[in-house]
């Protein structure tokens, strides 16, 4: 027979324990059954333990977040000529079909590049 036991919780202590029970693959309440079968037996440090693991990782997103975003840079200034690249392509033994496909996708790149800078 199961009873229902309720629990008043601040928002802080919510989100710790759904988010611990989320890291442990568990349903919240799965997880608090978890939490006082082992606090009995002695491993209230396992319940502290994933409670700090889970305030590092909180951490860690804050600080990816706040991190600056990367400097797009553009593609085509990296990418060597379009002659040059046929030529290796050829010098290796691609068949012309592959040559065109590539050819095809350096056009759209081309093409997507210059519609970048005339909207910039």
């Amino acid at each position: 027979m199961g009873k229902v036991i309720s629990v008043r919780l601040s928002d802080v202590e919510e989100a710790r324990i759904r988010g611990a029970a989320a890291l442990s693959g568990m349903p919240i309440s799965g997880y608090l059954k978890w939490l006082i079968t082992n606090g009995r037996s002695g491993g209230q440090n396992d319940a502290e333990m994933i409670l700090r693991r889970l305030d590092d990782i909180a951490t860690a997103v804050a600080n990816v977040r706040a991190a600056p975003a990367p400097v797009q840079m553009p593609l085509l200034g990296a990418v060597p000529a379009r002659g040059a690249i046929v030529a290796r392509l050829r010098e290796r033994g691609l068949p012309s079909s592959t040559i065109r496909q590539v050819e095809a996708v350096l056009d759209e790149l081309e093409g997507k590049a210059a519609r970048a800078s005339v909207a910039a």
